[in-house]
């Protein structure tokens, strides 16, 4: 287990994650323009789970287009 950690408006957040999850959310976050190290705004973390929506939401309808040319098979 892996602790991630960040600060918003000043207060401080860690959770613990498994490592590999952890990995990915802290590589995420920092490319989400998300500073680990220092104090971050709440609209930088909003932007960054927009961000994930955006691809789950992209990553569901290609899913759902490989179901339908499978079944079209």
């Amino acid at each position: 287990m892996k602790n991630v950690a960040l600060t918003v408006a000043g207060s401080r957040y860690e959770i613990k994650l498994e490592d590999d999850f952890a990995d990915f959310v802290n590589k995420d976050l920092q490319e989400a323009g998300i500073n680990l190290n220092q104090d971050n705004k709440p609209d930088k973390l909003l932007n960054a789970y927009l961000r994930l929506a955006k691809q789950a939401n992209n990553y569901e309808e290609e899913i759902e287009l490989l179901i339908e040319t499978l079944e079209g098979l």
